[in-house]
């Protein structure tokens, strides 16, 4: 089998980070500015949108930093029991963290610990 291969559109940085996805979780093999590509054990298929969520769990320990993207993929490769899955990323962003100076406070009637209201 022949494959045709685009040229990356811009610089590749190898690097390993947890990817969650809708129905599974992935690990990125490498990142550019434009886009991403990860292994997962999950089904895809070129031309399909796709959410995920990069977890950058060394930004604040304790409290891993969440990057939601958008975007579409380009390529799926099949190796193995593991599937590399290539995607161009349309739009991101950061997912709210919670607030280190607001503390959990128990609610009397559930006796459950919630998050402090502004």
């Amino acid at each position: 089998m022949v494959r045709k291969y685009e040229k990356p559109r811009a610089h590749r940085h190898p690097g390993k980070t947890p990817i969650e996805l809708k129905d599974g979780k992935g690990i990125t093999q490498n990142f550019s500015s434009t886009g991403i590509f990860f292994e997962t054990d999950k089904s895809f298929a070129q031309g399909q949108p796709i959410n995920f969520t990069i977890v950058l769990e060394n930004v604040n320990p304790g409290c891993p930093v969440r990057v939601k993207c958008r975007g579409k993929i380009v390529r799926v490769e099949e190796n193995g029991q593991k599937i590399g899955v290539a995607v161009a990323i349309s739009s991101y962003n950061f997912a709210k963290l919670p607030d280190p100076e607001k503390k959990p406070r128990k609610d009397p009637k559930t006796k459950r610990v919630s998050a402090a209201k502004k």
